[in-house]
């Protein structure tokens, strides 16, 4: 994983997601590792980094398409 790769997440409200990693951080705690910026399917942001960790990335492997 680095920092501008992106994925669509297909969640399970039907809609889909695009999440693009802004930053990677292995201080921060283990759920934290990654910052992203999430945009919904019109392209609305919510004005702030969404963080996740590894966990996110492998319980919804199967949700996730990688796009660049």
């Amino acid at each position: 994983m680095e920092v501008g790769d992106c994925y669509i997440l297909h969640s399970e409200n039907g809609m889909d997601y695009k999440i693009e990693i802004v930053s990677i951080n292995y201080c921060r705690p283990p759920d934290m590792i990654y910052g992203a910026d999430v945009y919904d399917e019109n392209g609305n942001h919510p004005g702030d980094v969404t963080f996740f960790g590894d966990s996110f990335f492998e319980n919804n492997k199967d949700k996730l398409d990688k796009i660049k």
